[in-house]
């Protein structure tokens, strides 16, 4: 930790490396112990593995990495210093582009910081004296004399860090708190442009000698707050910590670049004679929905968290900024992504050691009928993309498909994977007994996802129960095909809500519509007794729908419906969720038993009733859930292992003693593993201190094992290996992927190459988005119904038949 300066910040980057010396130039890497030279400002580069000025740091943590790479983004933007265009640069080299920042914050730190402390006390009294109250105050109470601690007056949270920390809260900014979910939508919104407004700045014009505009944008801060020592911001932190720059008015050139000045008040000015009006929000806003509309853009990528940040950046970095062409976009930034993806791939390679990894073929249809295969590497640490094949061929021929996951196996090395996970076809399976009987020390398994929607399409054929969704679905096609009829359902009776519900897959996504039908059930009712409804001119299929909504045996049908298919939903939720609950192998063979037992309950032990879901069930999940590693797993799960209720069939003795053998190459320590599974299963040791016990349930686990697993460690090997891995090879929606462009014909081997380096990025691109909002645990927004979408999971649902006359 470096030593405090005497504004009370603390550079960030000083809590991953140690001074060595009294300047702070050399400072020491604490995760790679390299000495690295030019002061905190190098180690952050070092930390972000920016290379060309200090070699990276290949061990730190991911989530160091990514915010030291941004924490260097916002001071670079922040600084605005003279910077040579994109193109030239690309044409120049790196040299041209470097900056003496350590020169800079030497200068910098020649300033009197008594006079800066002094400014910094005159700007807080004018704040004072001027009335400022941050708003914030009006929705929390502070709890304590400091005011570090606010209560929320609509939720009654408690959150420490200061007004800004609970502006966070109120205006549900991920990342550093909890988001307020009581609080009223106009202060939520209120407070989000006040943050953005505490972020961007207030910028006004002030005239200066020479007739131009010197445009300030200033940052202002509560008071309060900057008697906490504690960094609110990277971006504010940086700022807290610079001098004021010193500014010649006798130097037109610096004006004109409008170069930054900083403030202690946490402000910073550019200079530049501005002639163009003020632009307004609704401006802003119109012309990225012009670019959205005009370039084809899908409406979803607004949620993207990368459009977010391009945003926040531009909006840093100022006016000037100078979009990239696209032949830069192609070319050189392309590649740099590709760079920093592998950079990423290494760190996950370092954990295969111990937990292995699993291969996920991704299969779906793309837009002009072709079978693509996308294959993904996954394991604790992340997953990432690998390649795409065309498999339209292949997917008929067992051999063929083998050949490639037989290369893949290969590529990634055969003592890395645990199992290769498919689709549940008989070509699938073919090729994957071909590739077990090659690979002795791995596994091909079933995807838990397709083998589950293979159910509920089997259970949709079942004579009452196709019945049922088949009167459902003339329901939704009367009313979404006429816009008079779905403009009066939403504005007078559901409160803007849809009936359709999309799920993860098409049959999952039939049931949860069902569902939203069930639960609208009233509404419909009432739709269909309105006066609008009984005084517009119907036709035959308008007459036979309001029949079915007013038959009480259909509603009853459509109850019991639900209700056997619900158990099997929520396994199919688990392992499509995107906000983190995912459906991994300790849990697939418990939720499968529990979703039996579940249809049996409600069914009342009526083996008439729950016998033909269970034959159903029974037929596709015999081939997946009695898998060896589906038993083993379920058997080294502590939280399924020491309870009651455990089910010690012999498959499941089975299929832990050949997970030994197949996994474990070495026959001493398959036998000595073997040996120590009393000690697990009587919980002697460290399997059953107070603390082992206590963390059956809390703990995953693997983590579990790492932690209590020490004194078996050739057991625990095995154990953590198969306890680490998913069971669904679903990877990224790809209903606005560019995997069309990609299998598209091409003449160029350039052009080829060109797209699949388009297509990795893209993956792997969506794949960390989908795991950074894990860490966040934001979901994001609501999801506005995509009817391109809708158009494929639940066409039944829409489309109605060119001789159907609605009216």
């Amino acid at each position: 930790m470096a030593p405090p300066g005497t504004t009370g910040a603390v550079d960030p980057g000083w809590e991953h490396g140690v001074a060595l010396d009294d300047r702070k130039k050399k400072v020491k890497c604490n995760y790679c112990g390299k000495i690295v030279s030019g002061g905190i400002y190098r180690l952050k580069q070092h930390l972000a593995r920016i290379s060309g000025e200090v070699t990276y740091c290949d061990k730190s943590p991911e989530d160091v990495s990514l915010r030291m790479k941004q924490i260097l983004q916002r001071c670079r933007s922040a600084r605005k210093l003279r910077q040579p265009d994109d193109d030239d640069y690309n044409a120049n080299g790196p040299s041209c582009h470097h900056h003496h920042v350590d020169d800079v914050e030497e200068e910098e730190e020649g300033l009197s910081r008594r006079s800066k402390g002094k400014k910094k006390q005159q700007s807080f009294s004018l704040l004072r004296s001027s009335g400022y109250v941050d708003p914030g105050w009006e929705h929390g109470v502070a709890q304590d004399e400091r005011k570090k601690k606010v209560k929320c007056n609509y939720c009654g949270k408690v959150v420490s860090g200061g007004i800004n920390r609970f502006k966070q809260h109120l205006a549900r900014i991920p990342g550093e708190v909890a988001p307020c979910k009581a609080a009223p939508e106009e202060v939520f919104v209120k407070i989000k442009e006040n943050m953005k407004w505490h972020r961007a700045g207030k910028r006004q014009n002030v005239p200066d000698d020479d007739g131009c505009h010197v445009r300030a944008l200033t940052v202002y801060h509560d008071p309060e707050q900057e008697e906490d020592g504690e960094e609110e911001d990277d971006f504010y932190g940086r700022f807290s910590k610079d001098k004021r720059r010193s500014f010649d008015s006798t130097n037109t050139r610096l004006v004109s670049e409008a170069r930054p000045k900083r403030t202690r008040m946490n402000s910073f000015q550019y200079t530049g004679c501005s002639s163009r009006a003020t632009v307004s929000r609704r401006e802003v806003t119109s012309s990225i929905s012009k670019f959205f509309h005009h370039v084809g853009v899908p409406l979803e990528a607004a949620n993207s968290l990368y459009f977010q940040k391009m945003v926040e950046l531009i909006g840093l970095y100022g006016e000037g900024y100078v979009v990239p062409s696209s032949q830069l976009f192609s070319g050189r930034l392309l590649h740099d992504q590709m760079s920093t993806i592998k950079g990423h791939l290494r760190d996950y390679r370092s954990s295969w050691i111990v937990t292995g990894c699993s291969i996920l073929a991704d299969t779906w249809t793309n837009a002009e009928g072709k079978t693509m295969i996308g294959f993904l590497v996954s394991c604790p640490r992340g997953v990432y993309f690998h390649s795409s094949i065309d498999a339209t061929d292949v997917a008929e021929d067992s051999l063929s498909l083998f050949n490639y996951l037989d290369k893949l196996v290969e590529d990634i090395g055969e003592e890395n994977v645990v199992q290769v996970i498919t689709q549940n076809t008989s070509i699938c399976r073919s090729a994957g007994k071909l590739l077990e009987e090659k690979r002795k020390n791995l596994y091909w398994s079933p995807c838990a996802m397709h083998s589950t929607e293979l159910v509920l399409e089997d259970i949709s054929k079942l004579e009452y129960v196709s019945e049922c969704l088949e009167k459902s679905q003339r329901i939704t096609r009367l009313i979404y095909n006429q816009t008079w009829l779905l403009n009066l359902m939403k504005n007078e009776f559901t409160q803007g809500m849809d009936l359709l519900k999309p799920e993860t897959t098409r049959h999952a996504s039939s049931f949860a519509t069902l569902q939203t039908l069930m639960d609208h059930k009233a509404n419909l009712r009432a739709l269909f007794q309105s006066n609008s409804w009984i005084l517009s001119q119907k036709s035959e299929e308008g007459r036979e729908v309001e029949k079915i909504v007013s038959s009480a045996a259909f509603w009853k049908k459509v109850q019991y419906v639900l209700k056997s298919v619900d158990p099997v939903m929520q396994v199919i939720r688990m392992g499509g969720g995107d906000g983190g609950e995912r459906l991994y192998l300790p849990y697939a063979y418990g939720y499968m038993c529990c979703a039996k037992m579940g249809i049996k309950s409600v069914h009342s032990d009526d083996a008439r009733k729950y016998g033909p879901f269970w034959r159903v069930i029974d037929y596709h999940w015999n081939s997946l859930f009695h898998h060896p590693l589906y038993v083993a797993a379920y058997f080294f799960n502590p939280a399924y292992r020491y309870r009651s209720d455990f089910m010690a069939h012999s498959e499941v003795v089975r299929g832990v003693n050949e997970c030994i053998v197949r996994l474990e190459p070495d026959n001493a320590r398959r036998i000595t593993a073997l040996m120590q599974i009393p000690d697990y299963t009587s919980a002697k040791g460290d399997f059953g201190t107070e603390l082992a016990i206590g963390t059956r349930t809390e703990l995953d686990p693997a983590a579990w094992w790492q932690q209590h697993g020490i004194s078996c460690l050739e057991l625990q090997r095995v154990a953590v290996r198969i306890l680490s891995h998913t069971c669904c090879s679903v990877g990224c929606e790809t209903k606005w992927s560019v995997y069309d462009q990609v299998s598209g014909e091409c003449q160029s081997r350039f052009a080829r190459k060109s797209r699949r380096d388009l297509a990795y990025v893209h993956y792997n691109l969506r794949l960390r988005e989908k795991q950074m909002k894990r860490r966040m645990h934001d979901e994001g927004p609501p999801q506005s119904l995509n009817y391109v979408l809708l158009d494929r999971l639940l066409p039944d649902w829409l489309m109605t038949c060119e001789k159907e006359e609605v009216f």
